[in-house]
């Protein structure tokens, strides 16, 4: 039996641009702050009760939840909010793919 693994027969697929960023931020309070920040927007971007999150912003995304009743959480929001000029805040998790 040889030591391939099952992925060596698969091409590499694209990091995010998200996930790139909160590696290089390093192990340092301020990145450990960001990477908890990009967990809560990655778990709301991930939550299908809220709705498809394709072609939108999370803001969009959040305000169309709250307007059906749904409850999306008001610290994401917040969060959404206090960077609404990053586009890694604003953007899904699937914004840098061709989907």
């Amino acid at each position: 039996m040889s030591n391939r693994l099952v992925t060596d027969s698969y091409k590499k697929v694209k990091t995010s641009r998200q996930t790139k960023d909160v590696k290089e931020a390093g192990s340092s309070k301020i990145s450990g702050e960001v990477k908890k920040n990009f967990d809560i927007l990655h778990e709301f971007d991930l939550t299908l009760e809220y709705g498809p999150c394709m072609g939108i912003s999370r803001l969009e995304r959040w305000e169309r939840a709250e307007k059906h009743g749904l409850n999306p959480p008001a610290h994401v929001r917040d969060l959404i909010i206090a960077h609404k000029d990053d586009d890694l805040y604003t953007q899904c998790l699937w914004n840098d793919y061709n989907i």
